[in-house]
C-alpha cells in the first residue's frame, strides 16, 4: 500500500508542473533554434559575392538568412544593389521580398513565443497599440521604410498575436516595394 500512496504523491506533485510546461516546451525550443540561427550567422562568415553569382538564389538565400538574423543585422542591401545591375529589379524585389517576408518570421516567433522580450517603454505601447488596432498597415510602413528596428515591430505583432497571414502579407509587399527601389539603383551603377 506504501508504494501506490507515494506514486499517487508523486504523480500528485509533478502533474501540474508537467501540465504547465508542455504547451511551453515547441516555443521555447523554437526560441532557441532563432537565437541559434542568428548567433550563427554573426560568426559564420558568409561570401555574398559566391552566392550572388546564383543570381536569383541567391539573393534569395542571402536576404533569408539576413533578415532570419535577430540578435545582430546583417548586412545584405549592397547585394540587392548589385544584384539589380545584372537581374531584373523587379525579379529581386519579388524574390528578395519573398524572403525577406520569410526571414521576419523569425522575430514574429520570438514574439509569439515570449511576449516579455521587449521591455514596455512608449515606444514599445506606441507600436502595441498600433498594430492592435491597425494590423497590416503598420507591418507594411514599418517595412517600405528602411529602418533597423523592423525585428522589433515583428516582436510586437506575434506579441499580440496578429495573424500569420497578414503579417506575411503586408511585410512582403512592403518589402519588395523597397527592394524594387533598392535594385532600381543598381540599374543606376556602371556595368
Amino acid at each position: 500500500m506504501a508504494v501506490v500512496s507515494r506514486r499517487l504523491d508523486v504523480k500528485r506533485y509533478w502533474q501540474p508542473t508537467v501540465t504547465y510546461c508542455r504547451p511551453r516546451v515547441r516555443p521555447a525550443l523554437a526560441l532557441v533554434a532563432v537565437l541559434a540561427l542568428s548567433v550563427a550567422l554573426v560568426f559564420i562568415p558568409i561570401n555574398y559575392k559566391a552566392l550572388g553569382d546564383y543570381g536569383y538564389l541567391g539573393v534569395f538565400l542571402v536576404t533569408l538568412l539576413a533578415t532570419g538574423a535577430i540578435v545582430l543585422p546583417v548586412p545584405y542591401l549592397g547585394l540587392i544593389v548589385v544584384a539589380g545591375t545584372f537581374l531584373n529589379p523587379a525579379g529581386v524585389a519579388l524574390v528578395a521580398g519573398v524572403a525577406a517576408a520569410l526571414g521576419e518570421l523569425t522575430g514574429y516567433l520570438v514574439g509569439y513565443t515570449g511576449r516579455s522580450l521587449l521591455p514596455k517603454n512608449r515606444w514599445y505601447l506606441m507600436v502595441e497599440r498600433g498594430v492592435t488596432r491597425f494590423g497590416g498597415p503598420v507591418i507594411f510602413v514599418a517595412a517600405v521604410v528602411p529602418n533597423p528596428f523592423f525585428d522589433a515591430v515583428g516582436i510586437i505583432a506575434g506579441a499580440t498575436r496578429m495573424p500569420i497571414w497578414l503579417f506575411l502579407v503586408a511585410c512582403f509587399l512592403g518589402k519588395a516595394i523597397r527592394f524594387w527601389v533598392i535594385a532600381s539603383l543598381g540599374t543606376m551603377l556602371p556595368s
